[in-house]
């Protein structure tokens, strides 16, 4: 606190401080509710060295605690008072006699008698640093019972007429100094928080508490029940044992509140958003330890602040069956400017609601990958190969528990555990001659399937990777990777035959991701389009829908072409960059044309060479003019991520933990602890 006698204090202008509105800070303290800063007509804060009451509009000195605020309502606002300190278990002491010390001198200076009162601060002498014991408290009820005192007649405020308390150094004989418990939580590796936890003092009230404790469900995804559990309740004892956990009704109420507020925010953004400009859904299904199903369903938008890019949010989680009605997830939507649904099941129900709203489904790309990774184990030799596995990890078991190795563990709900598995059974430990065998087949596997790791790999180092990259990316895997060659046995051939197959029916014979790659500039060069004339008839109906809805006419005469883009050399290279390992020019650009959907695209295939660490949205923003009816079927495809959200980025331990705590959740809260958790 400091010192009213230090400098001059006075503020002149708090008699007639004049403002319009008060605005609420979100500070920890329940006090602050009840208090607001000043502000004018354009809610701008007039000062902060001031706060108003709420309740009445009395000024106060703000001095950076909540001490006189306190005071303010303890004794001008007394039922209200009583309310906080009911719902919040806050602890008042009891206004006490103040009596001389025996150890040291109290001395109180008052104003003259026909002087106003003012308000009164508690002025620590520099040979008092720190006080514990009886002396502290005798310290704090002084400090409680003065300053109420000062709040019967304070309108004016005047630097001299503070009132200043003295406590002399007879305390300091019961003075100690403060110990830390220090309490350490490891998130990963990369990130470590730390608590500290001070005895002998209150760090936290109960509204503070509440708040971490909300939080903590929030981050974790935990059921409520969970806090109550004796471990977590020990914990809590340890770090604040003057606090106890507030009750489950308590925690609802305020995860919902948090929910209503963020959500009725988030949901009218994009209501506002969907009416004008084109978006694309995402829907992932889902079953928890109840077996009940449900289904999260995302939002994904392009945003031009501060810089062009793809955002994908968790709109909302709801219990999914047959008889669910999906309009009402959708009302006030304008589903027509959809693009298209991103899904991680081809669920029946969920098709019909797509296909009567006219929305093209999208596989997720991680979804796909497990599909061929499920086809390859589900091969007969490599099946038995599996087992093999791990009957000659279990055999040598005892000998494995010796040394400083961590075995992979099969998940059937996630496929590449069964990669890391035979990954580890290759590379980590060298086995007997009788598993030679063994060993080569598994690294067989390993190596054709780190392909699609790699694929992966090069998604991850996107913010929101687009759909536009599955094409180009599968083209080049196909070609370099996966073509069956002499060398390859009847054992590797199956295995890259059963990956093709899937690539190519998930993702080169989608006509809307074929479009995608042929409008994103970075990579209409990389594919082989087999469906020119069908993709033509797709963009030409578009646009057709687009001109007649924004009226504008189909016949654009086009801008100046954009001069080829220099290639860097010196720039480090991107993950595309280095995944295509491109060498090939850009070609010579031609003269303009009468612009059309079909012209347009074979001008824009012939002469548009764009680098791949390039970025799209702004490559369309300066230079889409130049094509014209292309610019704007391109702004549709480019908000379409290739994913149903961002989990396949997180290391397989992440996935599966975070698989698990979804997979717990139950009650009425899945919906608001998913939703919070996901938009912090």
């Amino acid at each position: 606190m400091s010192d009213p006698l230090q400098g001059n204090m006075s503020n002149p202008h708090i008699n007639s401080l004049k403002f319009a509105k008060l605005h609420s800070p979100k500070m920890k303290s329940v006090y602050w509710r009840h208090f607001g800063y000043p502000t004018n007509e354009d809610d701008c804060i007039i000062t902060k060295q001031n706060v108003v009451c709420i309740l009445c509009h009395k000024v106060l000195t703000n001095h950076g605690n909540t001490t006189n605020l306190r005071a303010h309502l303890q004794y001008r606002h007394k039922e209200i008072f009583n309310k906080i300190v009911a719902e919040n278990g806050i602890k008042v002491p009891p206004r006490k006699v103040i009596k001389k010390s025996t150890h040291g001198i109290v001395i109180v200076k008052r104003g003259l008698p026909n002087e106003r009162k003012v308000k009164t601060e508690y002025f620590e002498t520099s040979q008092n640093t720190s006080l514990s014991g009886e002396g502290c408290d005798d310290q704090s009820v002084l400090y409680e019972s003065i300053v109420p005192e000062t709040y019967e007649d304070d309108e004016d405020i005047d630097s001299n007429q503070f009132t200043k308390i003295g406590v002399t150094a007879g305390l300091e004989k019961n003075a100690t100094s403060f110990q830390f418990h220090t309490i350490k939580k490891f998130e990963n590796n990369d990130n470590e928080v730390t608590i500290a936890v001070e005895d002998g003092s209150e760090t936290l009230d109960s509204y503070q508490f509440q708040f971490h404790i909300v939080n903590l469900v929030i981050d974790d995804m935990r059921n409520i029940d969970t806090l109550y559990e004796p471990g977590f309740s020990k914990f809590t004892q340890i770090i604040a044992p003057n606090l106890t956990i507030p009750p489950p009704e308590k925690i609802t109420s305020y995860i919902k509140e948090m929910y209503s507020d963020k959500r009725t925010s988030i949901a009218d953004q994009l209501k506002m958003h969907s009416q004008i400009k084109p978006f694309s859904l995402g829907f992932e299904i889902w079953t928890n330890v109840e077996d009940i199903q449900f289904l999260s369903i995302y939002y994904n938008y392009t945003n031009d602040s501060p810089e062009y890019n793809l955002i994908n949010q968790l709109y909302c989680t709801m219990e999914y069956n047959k008889y669910s009605l999906l309009e009402e997830a959708f009302e006030d939507f304008n589903l027509q400017n959809c693009t298209a649904a991103v899904v991680n099941d081809y669920d029946y129900y969920l098709k019909h609601f797509r296909n009567s709203k006219s929305i093209p489904i999208i596989l997720s790309y991680d979804v796909i990958i497990n599909y061929c990774l499920k086809s390859v184990y589900d091969l007969p030799a490599v099946a038995s190969l599996i087992e093999g596995v791990k009957n000659v990890i279990m055999r040598y078991f005892m000998d494995l528990s010796t040394k400083d190795v961590n075995i992979p563990q099969a998940n059937e709900n996630f496929p590449w555990t069964y990669y890391e598995l035979l990954k580890f059974f290759t590379e980590t430990v060298s086995w007997p001659e009788e598993a030679e065998g063994l060993v080569a087949s598994s690294k067989a596997i390993v190596d054709t399937l780190s392909t699609l790791a790699v694929t992966l790999d090069t998604l991850k180092g996107e913010e929101v990777p687009l759909n536009s990259m599955l094409s180009p990316i599968t083209c080049k895997v196909l070609n370099k990777k996966l073509t069956v060659t002499e060398n390859d046995d009847q054992f590797v051939a199956s295995i890259k035959s059963a990956i093709k197959s899937k690539l190519q029916y998930f993702i080169l014979s989608d006509d809307h991701l074929t479009i995608s790659a042929l409008l994103d500039p970075r990579f209409h060069r990389l594919i082989t389009v087999n469906n020119f004339n069908k993709c033509l008839q797709i963009l030409t109906e578009k646009f057709n829908t687009i001109s007649e809805s924004q009226g504008f006419d189909s016949s654009i005469q086009v801008g100046e072409v954009r001069p080829k883009t220099p290639l860097n050399t010196n720039v480090k290279k991107s993950n595309l960059e280095l995944f295509f390992d491109l060498t090939e020019t850009p070609p010579e650009q031609l003269a303009n044309e009468q612009s059309n959907v079909e012209a347009d695209l074979k001008r824009y295939r012939t002469e548009v060479y764009v680098n791949l660490d390039e970025s799209p949205f702004v490559w369309w923003q300066k230079t889409g003019n130049t094509y014209g009816a292309l610019k704007h079927l391109a702004a549709i495809y480019q908000c379409v991520p290739c994913t149903v959200n961002m989990n396949f980025k997180k290391s397989l331990d992440e996935q599966i933990r975070a698989h698990q705590k979804r997979f717990m959740l139950v009650g009425s809260l899945i919906d608001a602890i998913l939703f919070l958790h996901c938009n912090k």
